[in-house]
């Protein structure tokens, strides 16, 4: 104990040396220190008070950084402009590409009609989802962290909220392996057009004669494709390969995208703007550049009322998946971003681009493939169509990777369920890492079609409805959102009725 306080009691008494008052320096005993401080007529005086006043700054400047510290950590730092960019980068996911094949076999009429109705439902779970969650008390202004899940344990139990834990996470990763599959797939595209040698990839094959797996490394570019498949939208990086493949697009997709998956939601506020205005961009020049390729009705590529409808609902529900990033967005927004100006102004935008690009690819490309970008990489409308689509891709549907791994898990961690490195693992590692075995074949369009109508209707559209009907009877807060503006419903018993038509429509 005696060693602490002279080390602690040293330094200011040294800074004295060159003046002492009574012949000691006061380490050791009382004697020299209170000579040192006492003596009001000495020469250390003046430098005893300078050492105390130093000391009281240094104090008060840490005090004032722990202040600015805190304050920083609870800013709320995303604006209009940033959740705008987050809303509508949730919307415009992987499954956007898949529009123009959909007007083609779905038809026209159907498949505006199912956006519409869809847009106008996911505003509603997302406006509900909102007000719920300002049910929550001391959370009529958003300071508080509440997840997706998080909520529906305050109101509904433990139960539930282990529940939702589940389903939260199969649908932002079905959603997440879907973008990073794409991603990659268009890199190696990209590849396989722009780069001496093309792609290359990793290839684990099993052999039947030697009964064991084989691992080779094959090689793609767009030399490898005929005329035929050029127009048909073949062309697709190491379509014939069988087998599990590792390519080169996809490495550098997770070199890319995983490290940003790792920030938190503020931090990729400033990609997503970026994200947003390529989006705004490379959406006119599509539009652009599918008028000039001619919209002919004729050929009959794309009728008003389509020849399969199976997969519609699938295809158009992955699209308006935006009440997953509602609760992490509403705490990390700026107090003045008006909830339903935002909800209703992205769901708005994101429809109209759905139709538009949706109508004009599927008229002016009479062999769309699955995916709209494999036709549009082919280079058979063009080398401008073609960087177009590169950038769209990289930057919109990768984009919404990090999103995806960022949004699963603040909902994992921030409920406390589990720490922050085993929720990396799981939001962020696990689907980086092992996306790669859908790459080959129609296994994303199954999990779109699939994810889209088992998760994603739970997620965004039916649980949502479910626990705002459940708070009504839980909690007499009327909350913060006004929902259904500019028309009111002021009884429980009619919020109720609405609510259930709702979810009879959901």
């Amino acid at each position: 104990m005696a060693s602490s306080v002279s080390t602690s009691e040293a330094t200011p008494l040294i800074q004295n040396t060159s003046t002492p008052t009574n012949g000691t320096l006061g380490i050791d005993g009382n004697n020299g220190y209170n000579g040192g401080t006492s003596s009001k007529n000495k020469g250390g005086n003046d430098n005893n008070n300078n050492s105390s006043r130093l000391d009281r700054l240094q104090v008060s400047l840490r005090r004032s950084a722990s202040t600015f510290s805190e304050a920083v950590s609870s800013m709320k730092r995303i604006g209009y402009l940033g959740s705008m960019s987050i809303a509508v980068n949730s919307l415009t996911g992987p499954a956007m590409l898949c529009l123009p094949d959909t007007y083609q076999r779905s038809g026209l009429i159907p498949t505006t009609l199912v956006i519409i109705f869809v847009c106008i439902l996911s505003a509603l779970c997302c406006l509900h989802m909102s007000n719920t969650i300002s049910k929550v008390p001391g959370n009529d202004t958003f300071t508080m962290d509440i997840g997706f899940s998080e909520c529906f344990r305050y109101f509904w139990g433990p139960r539930s909220f282990a529940y939702t834990q589940l389903l939260f996470f199969c649908c932002i990763t079905c959603l997440n392996v879907s973008s990073i599959v794409d991603t990659a797939q268009v890199v190696d595209t990209f590849l396989g057009h722009w780069v001496k040698g093309g792609s290359g990839a990793i290839n684990l094959v099993w052999d039947n004669d030697t009964e064991r797996f084989q691992i080779r490394w094959l090689h793609w570019s767009y030399q490898e494709c005929s005329e035929e498949m050029l127009i048909t939208g073949e062309c697709l990086p190491f379509l014939d390969d069988d087998g599990i493949l590792f390519t080169l697009g996809y490495a550098i997709t997770l070199l890319i995208f995983l490290p940003m998956a790792l920030m938190d939601l503020k931090e990729n506020a400033a990609m997503q703007v970026i994200g947003f205005l390529v989006l705004l961009v490379t959406s006119l020049g599509f539009i652009i550049l599918f008028i000039q390729e001619g919209v002919d009705l004729k050929d009959g590529d794309v009728s008003l009322w389509g020849t399969e409808w199976g997969s519609l609902f699938g295809v158009v529900l992955f699209n308006f998946a935006l009440v997953i990033a509602i609760p992490a967005w509403l705490y990390e927004k700026e107090p003045n971003v008006d909830v339903p100006l935002v909800v209703h102004g992205s769901s708005i935008l994101s429809a109209v681009l759905y139709v538009v690009i949706g109508i004009l690819g599927a008229v002016s490309m009479p062999y769309v493939s699955q995916n709209m970008l494999e036709s549009l990489m082919s280079g058979e409308f063009g080398t401008v169509m073609q960087l177009c689509a590169s950038i769209f891709a990289f930057f919109i549907i990768g984009l919404g990777c990090p999103l995806f791994s960022v949004l699963t898990r603040m909902n994992l961690a921030g409920s406390g369920l589990m720490s922050w490195s085993t929720a990396n693992a799981l939001a962020v590692y696990l689907p980086f890492l092992s996306s790669w075995i859908f790459y080959q074949g129609d296994a994303i369009t199954q999990l779109l079609s699939w994810g889209g109508i088992i998760f994603t209707s739970l997620i965004a559209f039916i649980l949502p409805l479910l626990l705002a009907l459940h708070s009504l009877d839980t909690s007499d807060d009327e909350g913060a959102v006004d929902v259904y503006s500019p028309f009111h419903f002021y009884s429980k018993k009619s919020k109720k009725n609405v609510l259930i038509i709702l979810l009879v429509l959901a």
